[in-house]
């Protein structure tokens, strides 16, 4: 198994996923947030580029629709949730349809189509998910969400999380990219909440009161649910 890292999601060219399996990674929030949600019963999860596409969207069914989403780190005007996975209780989110807008993980999610497999992926869910690429005989790629652009410290450490669990599985070829990644995972590992709070990301949470939402973020192999895009829409698989 070849085995690519992205750091942005700018870099997920139809020619580069073309085929292959995906894992798009968006440890600050949006991968904790979409399995959380579907772990506590959300029947499906729409990523939407834009909140005026969101707002769009539920006007046309707005019984059986829920809004998440964020800017800047803060809850969507008119939005029925923000994107801090410690709000998508089974007694709001459980068989519910979720439209859901954010900054960094719906785009990077938007750019892998044209891919073989596109799952969500975090620190929560990266054991059974791994488990499941067993299944799988194509090329994969961690596709970090990255931020407007730029390098995420935190999506990067959980891609290398990522070759750690692969490495016990699979015997994968790891360009110089993914041997910094695991490298980086490897000296974070034993107190991933504090380090990885020092990121960019990690430090606008704090700033804005989210010590808990990181705490949760970094969780590992907290959550079995493997969410699948598939057809405009992210469902989890068994």
């Amino acid at each position: 198994m070849n085995i690519d890292l992205c750091f942005t999601a700018q870099k997920l060219t139809p020619s580069l996923v073309y085929g292959k399996t995906v894992i798009v990674l968006d440890v600050f929030r949006t991968s904790a947030t979409i399995i959380t949600a579907l772990e506590q019963g959300a029947t499906k999860i729409i990523p939407t580029s834009t909140p005026q596409k969101a707002l769009r969207l539920k006007k046309q069914t707005p019984t059986s629709l829920l809004l998440g989403g964020e800017v800047n780190c803060q809850k969507i005007n008119n939005f029925d949730l923000g994107n801090s996975p410690l709000e998508y209780t089974s007694e709001i989110v459980k068989n519910k349809t979720i439209i859901l807008s954010t900054s960094n993980g719906i785009p990077a999610i938007q750019h892998t189509k044209g891919a073989a497999q596109i799952y969500i992926g975090s620190f929560l869910n990266a054991p059974t998910l791994v488990q499941k690429l067993q299944e799988h005989k194509h090329d994969l790629i961690l596709a970090c969400a990255g931020t407007q652009g730029t390098y995420s410290l935190e999506d990067t450490c959980c891609a290398g999380y990522f070759l750690h669990l692969l490495q016990n599985t699979v015997k994968p070829f790891l360009h110089d990219q993914a041997l910094g990644a695991l490298a980086l995972y490897h000296h974070y590992q034993k107190n991933l909440p504090y380090y990885l709070s020092r990121s960019k990301n990690g430090r606008k949470l704090l700033a804005k009161g989210y010590w808990r939402d990181i705490e949760y973020c970094c969780l590992q192999d907290f959550l079995p649910t493997i969410p699948l895009y598939c057809g405009s829409a992210i469902r989890a698989i068994s």
